[in-house]
């Protein structure tokens, strides 16, 4: 649970009057006394509360806090629909952090969230494994907590996920069921553990019917946008060996790859098909349209809201969900 002012007056055997003042600095308090309460404050990880106030006075609304690498990301935005869409938990309020990917501003979201004593956080990490540390930080404070597509290895907290693994295996099977033996990925980082493990379904797929992986054929991505995919097509097809398909992490990769293709008279899916993953609104809106593996941010985002109202109420619950993948076929392969 989160650390209080009684927390700290307990440690010490004081009043918490005593405490207060000397976490605000009142003049009837030694400076013996105040060090010591700062010493225990920083021992328990005592976050001052800056609605105090507000709460005091039982005019502080309910919050829950998000935190999203982006909110322009279509995948993202949609889990941000499921959250925000009204049902289950109105009476919550909804505070939003942008990450950008970034592990210190993701700590410095939290540390907000936490100052303004949010009922609960739903987080999807960064692609930086370092992203575990501010985990922990929160699991350290008590604050009820759900992660949403990306975990850790041996996690046991709450979670709701994507079987990325099952979706790449999907990918690379159809892909090898048109005829399609030279078969490349357009892979995310080496920090981002949700690259990996649709890398290891993209390679299983490939050992199932004898076929090693080539490593010319697997290009990382660390931004895994339209400008990488176009640029890591350039590099495949300088080599000697070209590929006849292409799995792609995301759609916007897929959406750079079949701009290369167009822009140097490659027939899809006849010479080269191509598939993207998450079926955002582009995979429908280009020509052909991308086959694509969907997954369902809206409602991944709605059962999040509800499992953390849920945590909130009852802090023992710990809710895990991993939603299954859907191969959409289209036009590209």
């Amino acid at each position: 649970m989160r650390t209080t002012i009684k927390d700290i007056a307990n440690y010490l055997n004081v009043s918490t009057t005593t405490v207060s003042r000397a976490l605000n600095d009142k003049d009837d308090i030694s400076d013996k006394m105040r060090q010591k309460v700062l010493e225990v404050a920083k021992l328990l990880d005592y976050k001052p509360n800056s609605i105090a106030i507000s709460l005091r006075k039982k005019t502080s609304e309910k919050v829950i806090g998000v935190v999203l690498p982006s909110v322009n990301h279509y995948f993202f935005s949609t889990i941000l629909r499921g959250i925000t869409t009204t049902g289950h938990g109105d009476d919550y309020l909804v505070m939003i952090g942008e990450s950008n990917q970034d592990v210190k501003r993701e700590k410095e979201i939290i540390n907000q969230f936490d100052d303004h004593y949010v009922a609960g956080i739903i987080l999807v990490p960064t692609r930086n494994k370092d992203s575990r540390e501010n985990v922990e930080m929160i699991g350290r404070r008590g604050t009820p907590m759900i992660l949403i597509d990306r975990t850790f290895d041996d996690y046991q907290g709450s979670y709701i996920q994507h079987d990325d693994f099952k979706g790449a295996y999907d990918a690379t099977n159809h892909l090898i069921s048109q005829g399609k033996r030279k078969i490349a990925m357009l892979k995310g980082g080496h920090d981002c553990s949700l690259s990996q493990t649709r890398y290891d379904g993209y390679k299983t797929a490939l050992n199932d019917i004898n076929l090693k992986s080539n490593s010319a054929f697997v290009i990382s991505c660390t931004n895994a946008n339209k400008e990488e995919g176009y640029g890591a097509a350039q590099k495949l097809f300088a080599q000697s060996i070209k590929p006849d398909a292409i799995f792609c992490i995301t759609d916007q990769l897929a959406v750079g790859v079949l701009e290369y293709a167009k822009d140097h008279k490659i027939s899809v899916p006849a010479e080269l098909s191509i598939v993207g993953y998450s079926n955002s609104e582009i995979a429908q809106n280009v020509t052909p349209k991308l086959t694509t593996v969907g997954q369902d941010g809206f409602e991944m985002g709605q059962l999040a809201k509800e499992y953390l109202i849920e945590m909130v109420l009852r802090p023992e619950v710990i809710r895990q969900k991993v939603f299954s993948s859907e191969l959409i076929k289209r036009d590209s392969s």
